[in-house]
């Protein structure tokens, strides 16, 4: 970064994907120009492969942002370590493209309180203005409640997983533990990278007064929900095969079969009674999508 001709190494590297939201992209850039007291860079990795999309992309470019074309679409976690890996500054914010930074001076006091402070990983409150919701860090992990042979005793700290969507760390450290697991497209490498932090680094720190404003879903508004459903359920499988203990994935899939055949079974009689309705066919979706995952997942145990 340049200022009165003079070079300035950047405070902090910010990493952004970009997937078909450019529009959601560009307000986030104009909220991080706004920021004050603090240099930083952008990196953003395009996984739309969409040359018009491109040329949009290159038009935002500038001595702060840098954009990076992939020839393939690598999901979220992967194309997050691409960036980490052209990034130069000590601090990394991981930020989804489809959130704003509408306070001017919330930058500068992420990065103090998160220097100050002892945390491996510090987030910030989530606020869904759209959906009237304020999405704050988990203290459990999916079905955990469900786990009875795995071990959570060696995870430092109270919070075991926030939303992908902000978080910084240390470059150091994300590099330390490979990143964003490659195993993983989209969906479930948030809430790994979460437990590998706390395995590994120590705990996850999070602040109320840091509010960024976030969208969600701006990179699925054109996918299909069955498949989208499909994606979140892969990921949330492959988050507890790699772990949790065999036989607590093993009760996860039992239960979670159980309630979608209740589901789909309860919305078809709706569905006679009261006809069609959007938000059934998405459960429908959903549940269609969990019993297809968790067959897989017990198959072994029917061959056996």
């Amino acid at each position: 970064m340049k200022s009165g001709g003079v070079n300035l190494q950047p405070e902090i590297s910010i990493l952004i994907v970009n997937y078909h939201t450019v529009s959601e992209l560009t307000r986030c850039l104009q909220s991080l120009a706004a920021q004050q007291g603090v240099t930083y860079e952008v990196i953003i990795v395009d996984n739309s492969g969409d040359q018009n999309e491109q040329q949009q992309l290159e038009a935002l470019g500038n001595v702060q942002v840098r954009c990076i074309f992939s020839e393939q679409n690598l999901g979220f976690g992967r194309a997050n370590n691409l960036a980490a890996n052209h990034a130069t500054a000590a601090l990394l914010l991981i930020l989804n493209p489809d959130t704003t930074l509408q306070d001017v001076t919330l930058l500068r006091r992420y990065i103090d309180r998160f220097k100050t402070g002892h945390d491996a990983m510090l987030a910030p409150l989530i606020v869904e203005s759209e959906k009237q919701k304020l999405v704050y860090p988990r203290t459990r992990y999916p079905s955990q409640q469900l786990c009875r042979k795995t071990d959570f005793s060696a995870l430092a700290g109270d919070v075991a997983w926030v939303l992908g969507a902000c978080m910084m760390m240390r470059r150091e450290d994300y590099l330390r533990i490979d990143g964003f697991d490659s195993d993983y497209f989209m969906y479930g490498e948030d809430t790994d990278i979460c437990w590998r932090i706390r395995a590994m680094l120590g705990p996850i720190g999070f602040d109320e007064t840091l509010a960024v404003h976030h969208i969600g879903g701006a990179s699925e508004k054109q996918a299909i929900s069955f498949a989208k459903w499909m994606r979140k359920r892969k990921g949330q499988y492959l988050f507890f095969r790699k772990r949790y203990h065999a036989v607590d994935v093993q009760r996860i899939a039992l239960k979670q079969r159980a309630r979608a055949s209740f589901k789909l079974a309860r919305n078809a009689l709706l569905n006679l009674c009261l006809g069609l309705s959007a938000r059934r066919l998405d459960d429908d979706a959903r549940a269609t999508a969990t019993l297809a995952v968790t067959a897989e997942v017990l198959a072994p145990i029917v061959k056996s």
